[in-house]
């Protein structure tokens, strides 16, 4: 073998152990920076289930809440339909009342200027 040969066999086998110690150190960091985000990602999914844990009786109670006053619903209309359909019943709202007064106005000095 030649001189130079040996002289670029070796630079080329320090460069190539360079490029490995530069890739090792990525592939370090990498998995370090996988292994932080499971860490978070875990510490989530931990949080959520013991929020969803101390949620669960609310939800519950909110559900036996609502077929009670389903029931008691039932119960009234069938018991008394004539005192559920005037709770039923829309009534009209303070705005109308505002509006029916001010046409009411305005038709009343219509029909005094008219006389």
């Amino acid at each position: 073998m030649s001189e130079s040969y040996q002289i670029a066999l070796i630079t080329l086998g320090i460069v190539a152990l360079v490029l490995l110690i530069v890739v090792l150190l990525y592939a370090i960091n990498a998995y370090r920076r996988i292994g932080i985000v499971a860490k978070k990602a875990d510490y989530l999914v931990e949080d959520l289930t013991y929020k969803s844990e101390m949620l669960m009786p609310t939800f519950d109670a909110v559900s036996k809440l609502t077929k009670y006053t389903d029931l008691l619903e039932k119960y009234v209309n069938n018991r008394t339909p004539f005192a559920y359909d005037y709770i039923k019943k829309d009534k009209p709202s303070k705005i109308t009342h505002k509006k029916e007064n001010k046409t009411k106005k305005k038709s009343n000095k219509s029909s005094r200027s008219g006389k």
